[in-house]
């Protein structure tokens, strides 16, 4: 019996050395790159384009709003603040029901209220075709309406954009206020290592996207995702397809956002949307690597809880097992505080956060199962899978 115990720890240390060497890889590369996956700063003299500022290329910001009236006022002071001046800011109010379009005006944006939706068209990219058909920039930003950016942000993604080529978008940095926002931070990690950064960029990272107008079209623009939840993704996609160059950044000081301020369930609905695409989505290896890690991470809580309460079934030994635990809180320590606002608190009770995962992989899987939906801005949401739609060969209207 003392053989069949003794096996069984050194099975659950095996599982606990594994999974934490699988999130080293996926958390560790943040850490480590951190430097490289930032933004770059702008230059010291120029926009950061080689040229001056009144040779700049005209920019064309498009943001997609629906029931953004207590959103969008942070974004376009932000946008009033640039160093580097957009040509327009077009918003495309996406049916709204609040006073979205009245807020936009009131801060100087030119309003675009979105004709009648094609079935087959997401709310999202119509609202971003229809921008993209409407504006007349040389590059086209296109920006969620929870963005805030930085006085100089625009300057440096239009300098990245020049110095990578091709398409470059941002991750920005979740700004957390209430504790349970601080419940996304998982759920960002797995963002960012399913579409990557840096080089090894597979999609887009929707909230902040910079094309070059001819680009956008060339690779199909939203039209090519028209029905697809995760367009960002997929519309990376298209474009590597089509030989374009993509580009990731982390947004850092640069860029921010602040996600799901109105409450647990909005959050809840908005990460439920987005899992099972999301899944989809990410490379085999990724979700392999995740996997082991969340039963690597999930070996380690129920350990370190069984030895606190001085359970025999505590098989590491109380050291040994809160060691283990101090592992796993740290690496995520480091890792998260990349991504947001979050980080010693979220490390600690880090079993409390793989609940809420969990309980929105299960709700997902039911919800699909089901052939069910879920609620979004006053839509329902199909959860389906997809695939990767052909790009069309869209052209400005």
């Amino acid at each position: 019996m003392c053989i069949f115990w003794a096996m069984l720890a050194l099975w659950l240390l095996v599982v606990l050395i594994i999974g934490f060497g699988a999130g080293t890889l996926i958390f560790g590369v943040r850490v480590v790159q951190k430097s490289t996956e930032l933004l770059p700063p702008a230059g010291s003299n120029t926009t950061g384009l080689g040229r001056s500022s009144t040779d700049s290329p005209t920019v064309s910001i498009i943001i997609p709003a629906r029931n953004e009236a207590t959103r969008i006022p942070t974004l376009l002071k932000s946008l009033a603040t640039q160093s580097m001046q957009p040509l327009e800011i077009l918003v495309l109010d996406d049916e709204s029901t609040d006073q979205t379009a009245q807020v936009a005006r009131t801060h100087g944006a030119r309003v675009l209220s979105t004709p009648p939706r094609p079935h087959n068209w997401v709310g999202k990219t119509w609202a971003c075709h229809t921008g993209a058909s409407e504006s007349v920039g040389e590059l086209l930003m296109f920006l969620d309406a929870d963005v805030e950016l930085d006085p100089t942000a625009l300057e440096r993604i239009v300098a990245a954009r020049e110095t990578d080529g091709g398409v470059v978008s941002v991750q920005p940095y979740h700004r957390t206020t209430r504790l349970y926002e601080s419940f996304s931070a998982l759920f960002n990690a797995q963002v960012v290592t399913a579409v990557g950064v840096g080089s090894a960029s597979l999609g887009l990272f929707g909230p902040c996207i910079l094309f070059e107008r001819e680009t956008y079209f060339r690779c199909g623009g939203h039209e090519a995702v028209q029905d697809s939840v995760l367009d960002d993704v997929d519309l990376g996609k298209c474009c590597l397809r089509t030989g374009t160059t993509v580009r990731n950044y982390l947004g850092g000081s640069a860029v921010s956002f602040r996600m799901y301020p109105n409450g647990p369930l909005e959050m809840h609905n908005g990460w439920t949307k987005n899992f099972l695409q999301g899944a989809g989505a990410t490379p085999t290896r990724t979700l392999l690597l995740q996997s082991l890690w969340i039963t690597g991470a999930v070996t380690a809580a129920v350990q370190a809880g069984l030895t606190l309460a001085g359970s025999s079934l505590a098989l590491l030994g109380g050291w040994v097992a809160l060691a283990v635990y101090a592992a796993y809180a740290v690496l995520l320590a480091l890792s998260v505080r990349t991504y947001g606002s979050c980080g010693v608190g979220v490390a600690l009770t880090f079993p409390v956060h793989l609940i809420f995962f969990g309980s929105v992989m299960v709700r997902a899987l039911w919800i699909r199962a089901g052939g069910g939906s879920v609620d979004w801005r006053g839509r329902t949401v199909q959860l389906h899978s997809r695939g990767l739609p052909k790009p069309s060969p869209a052209k400005p209207e």
